[in-house]
């Protein structure tokens, strides 16, 4: 009696395989979901960046006006106020730096009065964010000004 060679099927995955195929999908999977929320947290960051740096001129402005209507008063020499635009609430100081007169005319008989006002200002302003954590974003920025 002769025997026959058995034949083997040799069409499938051995367990072994399927397991190293399975942990190098996941790996793959878990690593493009770590960049994907990375990604989102740093454009997150980059907007509320453009955002205060859209608003702030805005801000600036409004801030001006404010010092060149308070310092109709001479006598003002550190001014205040705090407001919101846009949802980035600001506020500001500003000191008096300089106090200095127009340029004298040759007909003056006296020297003229102070009238121009170099201030600095310091800005903190602060955006309430809406994520889980409820951080609020803080930028600080100074800026000097002159008033008459």
């Amino acid at each position: 009696m002769k025997h026959l060679p058995i034949k083997q099927n040799t069409t499938g995955f051995t367990l072994i395989e399927v397991l190293i195929a399975a942990v190098i999908l996941f790996s793959a999977l878990a690593i493009t979901a770590e960049l994907y929320s990375a990604s989102s947290l740093s454009a997150n960051k980059a907007s509320e960046k453009a955002r205060f740096y859209q608003i702030n001129p805005i801000a600036i402005s409004a801030i001006k006006a404010d010092i060149r209507s308070l310092t109709e008063n001479r006598r003002l020499t550190e001014l205040s106020n705090e407001f919101t635009i846009y949802g980035i609430h600001y506020q500001w100081q500003a000191q008096r730096t300089a106090f200095k007169p127009r340029a004298t005319d040759f007909d003056d008989f006296e020297p003229p009065p102070n009238r121009f006002g170099l201030f600095k200002v310091n800005v903190l302003a602060q955006l309430n964010s809406s994520n889980a954590n409820g951080n609020n974003k803080l930028s600080e920025f100074q800026f000097q000004v002159a008033a008459w």
